[in-house]
């Protein structure tokens, strides 16, 4: 009897098209896994069933609030109308779309930050737009942070078309000697003085003024600065003092000054402290 072998080729192009079958019933069970909202699980249940979390809370839906948007307006109405009416245990407001959508980058003069208008901020996360070289964030007077409260950028370089940063960009309307930034205020701190604030992977840019990048004076434990360039602040680049103890560490933080380097003031002013968790890796 004459046996009769299958073709080595017909073999393979079996192979290749399992193989392409798998793939494609694969990627179609991630993308349906990545649909919905996110999901929070107990270490006990280990998500069965997972629960949906409605406290990440992506901004760009609230676009159309608004008949002009701006950066500051959109992630404002965020923190008033959800946060702090729903989740005033905090949230995490994802901003990262707002670079995108027709948004204006330039926070009016008329909106101190988003958290005008908040008699007791909520706790939050705020995630911060890639921006470029010419749609910075541009604030027209200092942001204070209330307790709680971390801005994350998407890094510290110079905001470029080839590099991927995000930059706080301070307006023409600042007065001199003002900060940029402040850690809390007399305000919006309990008696006790605030924490948890926190400043990360951003550009400040101070456009050659003579003003001050990040100031803390009254938030303590759990209040830090990582990966942040101060960049054309011809005033204290950081400075921690007051009721500031136990805070930091203040770390991976450079001081660029541009080509104003003769008019600069101190990169770092400490003053009044009983300790914090240091100064490290500054350039």
């Amino acid at each position: 009897m004459k046996s009769t072998s299958r073709p080595v080729w017909s073999q393979a192009f079996l192979i290749v098209a399992l193989a392409l079958v798998a793939w494609v019933s694969l990627s179609t069970r991630d993308a349906e896994a990545q649909t919905g909202k996110n999901a929070v699980y107990d270490s006990n249940n280990l998500c069965s069933p997972c629960q949906a979390s409605p406290a990440f809370i992506d901004a760009s839906v609230f676009i159309g609030k608004f008949q002009s948007p701006d950066f500051c307006s959109v992630v404002n109405y965020a923190l008033v109308n959800v946060v702090q009416s729903t989740y005033s245990y905090g949230a995490v407001v994802d901003a990262r779309g707002l670079n995108s959508n027709n948004v204006r980058m330039t926070c009016p003069s008329s909106q101190a930050g988003p958290w005008a208008g908040i008699t007791n901020p909520p706790s939050s996360t705020i995630l911060l737009p890639a921006t470029t070289a010419s749609a910075p964030i541009v604030i027209p007077s200092t942001w204070t942070l209330p307790s709680n409260t971390h801005l994350i950028g998407e890094g510290d370089n110079i905001s470029s078309s080839t590099t991927i940063s995000t930059t706080i960009q301070a307006g023409p309307s600042f007065s001199a000697s003002t900060n940029t930034i402040e850690f809390g205020s007399s305000s919006v701190c309990p008696s006790g003085g605030c924490t948890g604030i926190s400043v990360e992977n951003l550009t400040l840019d101070g456009q050659g003024q003579s003003i001050n990048g990040i100031s803390n004076a009254l938030s303590q434990d759990s209040s830090y600065v990582n990966h942040v360039r101060l960049y054309q602040i011809l005033g204290t680049g950081l400075s921690v003092s007051g009721n500031a103890s136990n805070s930091g560490p203040y770390s991976n933080i450079t001081f660029d000054t541009g080509a104003n380097f003769s008019a600069a003031g101190p990169c770092v002013n400490t003053n009044g402290l009983s300790g914090t968790r240091g100064i490290h890796n500054r350039a």
